[in-house]
């Protein structure tokens, strides 16, 4: 079995997850500094779902056995089988708009990279991008096609070639 972590986030993703991560401190201070009764409720409702994006949403790893393509979170797993998968590709940012053009996110986006589906006007992906280039695509015949940014993308997608040959 060959793992592969999530890459590290791009310039613009990293700058966005810096400046959306303190909100739920601001939230907190602004609730006491106003006084409002309750005043707490709005920062650990947004703290809540950051632990959510980052338990539930952000995968930490994709894994690559003999029979299977795995995406791993902290809470849950999802397999596609290597039978199911058609063919595997690595595109730049701009050969993605090129093709698809612009999108309509379905999940979460901004803390950490985005994850869910990612709706353009012919294709729906379901997507665990932390960067904005070197996205590998991979299509599958039983369900949605995949759009993941692994660590090494090259070795990645080497790798998932020779098992499912």
């Amino acid at each position: 079995m060959e793992r592969f972590p999530l890459a590290p986030m791009s310039g613009l993703i990293l700058w966005l997850t810096i400046v959306v991560l303190p909100l739920p401190l601001l939230l907190l201070y602004a609730g006491t500094r106003i006084d409002l009764p309750y005043g707490w409720i709005p920062a650990l409702l947004v703290a809540l779902i950051y632990l959510f994006v980052w338990l539930y949403m952000r995968p930490t790893r994709f894994e690559i056995s003999r029979s299977s393509l795995d995406i791993v979170w902290p809470l849950r797993r999802d397999s596609t089988p290597l039978a199911d998968i058609d063919n595997v590709e690595l595109l730049s940012g701009d050969e993605f708009r090129e093709r698809y053009g612009f999108g309509v996110r379905i999940g979460a986006g901004g803390l950490w990279g985005g994850f869910g589906l990612f709706k353009t006007r012919s294709q729906t992906f379901r997507f665990y991008v932390s960067r904005l280039d070197r996205k590998v695509l991979i299509w599958r015949h039983s369900d949605i096609p995949l759009l993941i940014t692994p660590a090494e993308p090259e070795r990645f997608i080497r790798s998932l070639l020779i098992a499912c040959s």
